[in-house]
């Protein structure tokens, strides 16, 4: 198969070099492979952060190699071993062995080949320590780009052995479900690890009034298609382009409304049938309502 494609995710951010100096790497090794920047924005050494994102945008990508590099230091200060994955659909991932990619070869039919990135030969002369993702990865992804065999890269390993990342569920209960933030997007809205299939399981459907418990605050929403069902300025429960449940403000910013982060505890209930107290997150003058 030509693997004429690379999609590289990181958490390197664009407010230096290290993503350019990386597609510099890839061009020399691979002139003519064509690389899609799925994002750079991963949370600075949040791997499941970077393996939620990468999961969630796999399915919409073409078959080639993923580029994927998010790698803090192990509790002995080392990194951890580099890998090269192969898929069912023939898709290959370039990564650290931290699971950071597990969740996305799941999604392409699992690994059927796994291969430790041990040849030396194939990395820039006198590797860094720090900068691993320009010196190791990024030319063995071009090279596997630009036709090498992927036996090529190192000793088989075993799949067994390789890190698989396991994120938390979802719990739902009699009438309610326990979740948390997984994602928040350049617009504030805050992604959940809950399905309409978990609110539909304790009898919440569409356009229901709901009670979220979030960050300390009782707030009494709708459950609606879209966020643009609500006033502006005001806040829906619905879902993403992902099928996630979401938090969203209509023309504003959940994150900065409700003033959580990624991982955050949430929970969603039936609205109580009696009035009760509720509490108000405010953005300033960004009127957000907690009422139905």
């Amino acid at each position: 198969m030509a693997r004429s494609w690379i999609s590289f995710l990181s958490d390197y951010g664009l407010d230096d070099a290290c993503v350019g100096v990386c597609h510099g790497v890839i061009a020399r090794h691979a002139p003519d492979a064509r690389v899609i920047d799925i994002s750079h924005a991963v949370l600075p050494q949040d791997v499941e952060h970077g393996a939620v994102m990468l999961a969630g945008a796999v399915g919409y990508l073409p078959r080639g190699i993923h580029l994927t590099l998010v790698e803090p230091l192990g509790t002995d200060g080392r990194y951890t071993r580099g890998i090269a994955v192969r898929t069912s659909d023939g898709s290959i991932f370039v990564a650290p062995d931290n699971g950071l990619a597990s969740l996305a070869w799941e999604m392409l039919g699992g690994l059927i080949e796994v291969r430790e990135i041990a040849d030396r030969e194939l990395w820039l002369p006198m590797p860094t320590a720090v900068f691993r993702g320009r010196d190791v990865y990024a030319p063995v992804a071009a090279r596997l780009a630009a036709g090498l065999p992927l036996g090529e890269v190192g000793p088989r390993l075993d799949p067994a052995s390789v890190v698989q990342l396991r994120p938390r569920a979802c719990s739902v209960d009699d009438d309610h479900v326990h979740g948390e933030v997984v994602d928040i997007d350049h617009f504030g809205n805050l992604a959940l690890n809950i399905t309409r299939t978990d609110l539909e399981a304790v009898g919440i459907t569409l356009g229901d009034p709901v009670e979220v418990r979030i960050a300390g605050r009782t707030l009494i929403l709708r459950f609606t298609h879209t966020y643009g069902e609500v006033a502006v300025g005001h806040i829906a429960v619905c879902e993403d382009s992902l099928r996630r449940i979401m938090i969203a403000v209509n023309c504003g910013r959940a994150v900065d409304a409700l003033r959580v982060h990624r991982r955050a505890a949430i929970v969603i209930a039936h609205a109580p049938r009696e009035p009760r107290s509720r509490s108000v997150a405010s953005t300033g003058s960004l009127p957000v309502s907690t009422h139905v």
